[in-house]
């Protein structure tokens, strides 16, 4: 029912969807760049191209992603990535790239609002990217650690009851 009503947004313009999940239509909205800002949910695996006999080969520019400002849900599995990784939105909240053939996250890749990723099947073999942002985190929690006194804290663990 769901798909139904999405496929009803726009039934031949799927650019105007809010989320894609056809191989057909997301391969003709990202090799024609036509995604736009309505487009949160976009779903891509070629290995359905070869499961289905079409035995297409799909490189994708990571320029058909930059006018998906409000893409949040992004599935791109086994896809050849050809461009800069700062064209990937920055709001995106759930990154699935199984098969990711680099050997780590690219630095220019947005990660921020990032709160599952999915790299199975991939060629990663360091994180490196992530660093920074522990470094941010860490740094947060010294901030708020500052705020409350160590012998509050101490008493709180012992006794969670005790004010």
């Amino acid at each position: 029912m769901g798909r139904f009503v999405v496929h009803e947004e726009s039934p031949d313009k799927p650019w105007k969807r809010s989320r894609l999940w056809c191989t057909e239509e997301s391969i003709e909205v990202l090799k024609q760049e036509k995604g736009k800002g309505n487009v949160i949910g976009l779903s891509l695996d070629t290995q359905r191209l070869e499961k289905e006999n079409l035995h297409a080969t799909f490189e994708m520019k990571t320029n058909a992603l930059r006018n998906m400002a409000n893409l949040m849900l992004l599935q791109l599995n086994f896809v050849q990535i050809n461009g800069s990784y700062k064209n990937f939105p920055e709001g995106l909240r759930w990154l699935c790239m199984h098969g990711f053939p680099l050997k780590s996250i690219p630095s220019d890749l947005r990660m921020e609002n990032v709160v599952a990723l999915d790299l199975s099947h991939s060629s990663i073999e360091s994180f490196d990217i992530c660093y920074s942002n522990v470094q941010r985190v860490q740094k947060r929690q010294k901030q708020l650690d500052g705020s409350c006194s160590k012998d509050k804290r101490s008493r709180e663990i012992r006794n969670p009851d005790v004010l």
